[in-house]
């Protein structure tokens, strides 16, 4: 099973579970493949609106490590990219501007999800 994700809020936390990949999904063709295709339809996005190769490869990277249906932050993105607190907000600050992620009502501040393509 995917690791759960863990994440502190003022003096609690919450804990996302996630479920495991159906046996039957797979077969149909593997789930690195389903998302490197669906990823490839945000990459058009994302150079339209100027964002580097660079910073291409990096949200790429998110998007394998969350997919459509994972909320997100800065905080996961630095996590995923194991890089610092900066590079994560340019990052998410790349990722806006392209307009390919969407604030979540009611997930908490700064806290986001691809969009459905």
């Amino acid at each position: 099973m995917p690791e759960p994700l863990i994440e502190e809020f003022g003096d609690g936390i919450k804990v996302t579970m996630f479920r495991k990949v159906s046996s039957s999904a797979q077969k149909v063709g593997s789930v690195d493949e389903k998302v490197s295709s669906t990823f490839d339809k945000y990459v058009s996005m994302l150079k339209n609106a100027g964002i580097t190769d660079k910073f291409i490869e990096s949200i790429e990277t998110v998007f394998h490590a969350c997919d459509t249906r994972v909320v997100f932050g800065q905080v996961n993105v630095q996590e995923w990219l194991e890089c610092s607190k900066s590079k994560a907000t340019n990052v998410m600050k790349a990722m806006k501007t392209a307009k390919i992620i969407k604030k979540v009502p009611g997930a908490g501040f700064g806290r986001y999800q691809f969009i459905e393509l």
